[in-house]
């Protein structure tokens, strides 16, 4: 997926390598198993790559807010894994946002599902 982020090829590759390394921290490092039922979905840099907006899904059937406080409470670890593997001089601020244009997409496909499906039947 392309990363949403500022002009410029280093915000866009550091967003991309944030992306990869947060997802694999979280699936393969952090203990907490609220944050095995999400995907990480983008990172988003602000110009001066002060700033990681950290864009995710759910799982379908997972409680949305216990992901969220799985995520505010891990913040600390996940920064420390990431500041370890010296990807950057300084390491941004990372902000976890529910990222919903997934559930905006999935909502619009099950409408267009029913319209076919109605107008199916009116033939």
């Amino acid at each position: 997926m392309k990363a949403r982020t500022a002009s410029g090829k280093r915000p866009t590759r550091v967003a991309e390598l944030l992306r990869e390394r947060i997802a694999s921290i979280l699936l393969y490092k952090c203990a907490d198993p609220r944050l095995h039922d999400l995907t990480v979905t983008e990172v988003e840099m602000s110009p001066d790559l002060k700033i990681a907006r950290v864009f995710y899904v759910v799982r379908e059937g997972v409680e949305a807010s216990q992901v969220k406080a799985g995520l505010d409470k891990a913040l600390g670890f996940i920064r420390q894994e990431l500041a370890r593997e010296h990807l950057l001089r300084t390491m941004p601020e990372l902000i976890f946002q529910p990222d919903i244009g997934f559930e905006r997409a999935d909502r619009l496909e099950k409408l267009l599902h029913g319209l076919a499906a109605t107008e199916g039947k009116e033939k």
